[in-house]
Parts: structure tokens; sequence; C-alpha cells
């Protein structure tokens, strides 16, 4: 009799830390899961939110090509990723088109075409 309930106690231990392991240790996420056949499933948890709105500026506007500024040139993490998640979007130093960051100042050549929450796209 004894001998069962440390058995039971120890199976509900064992599943006890399955589901600690599962859900606070893995950083499983269940909304990944369940919404993983839908367009951009999970690309908050891939990349950053300027990274996204660079990909949401260049559709709204139709663009094929742009620019970077300095800004995001200096940022490796910045730079890297934008050329990666907007591809076949790409990128062109002589376009006329260029993302800044919100905090960079703009040439007075520049036109602000749109100004998101982190950055601006310019027309120079």
């Amino acid at each position: 009799m004894a001998d069962t309930k440390i058995k039971i106690l120890f199976i509900i231990i064992c599943i006890l830390q399955l589901f600690y392991l599962w859900q606070y240790r893995s950083s499983f996420n269940f909304e990944i899961l369940t919404s993983s056949f839908k367009e951009n499933a999970g690309i908050t948890k891939a990349v950053s939110p300027e990274i996204i709105e660079t990909n949401e500026i260049l559709i709204k506007n139709n663009l094929k090509e742009f620019n970077l500024s300095k800004g995001f040139r200096n940022s490796h993490y910045l730079y890297q990723r934008t050329l990666e998640f907007n591809y076949p979007i790409r990128m062109n130093d002589l376009s006329e088109y260029s993302l800044f960051l919100k905090e960079e100042q703009i040439p007075s050549a520049c036109n602000i075409l749109e100004s998101g929450k982190y950055l601006k796209l310019v027309k120079c």
C-alpha cells in the first residue's frame, strides 16, 4: 500500500516537473504553435519592432529598393536584419528612398514621405 502511494507521488512529481520545464524553462509559447501556419506568425519573437516597421513602410509605399542611413549602418543588428527581413525588396546605395531612425537628422535636400514610431522614410 505504501509502495503504491510512493509510486503515485513520484509520477505526480515527474508530471509537474515536465510541465514546469515545458512552460517556464524552454521558452515555449503555445501561441506560436497554434498560429504556425499563418502569415507572419511569430515575427515579433524573431525581430525587433524597428525591423517590422521597415517592412511595413516599404510594402505600404510599394518600393522595390531602398537605402539605409548611417544610423542603420552603424548598428550591425539593424543593418543585417533589415536586409534579411525585407528580401526581395533590396538595398541600393543609389536609391532615392532612404530609411532613417526617428532620432536621426535628415539632410535638408530630403522630404519626409512617412514617419512611423521608430523610422522615417525620406526621398532625396
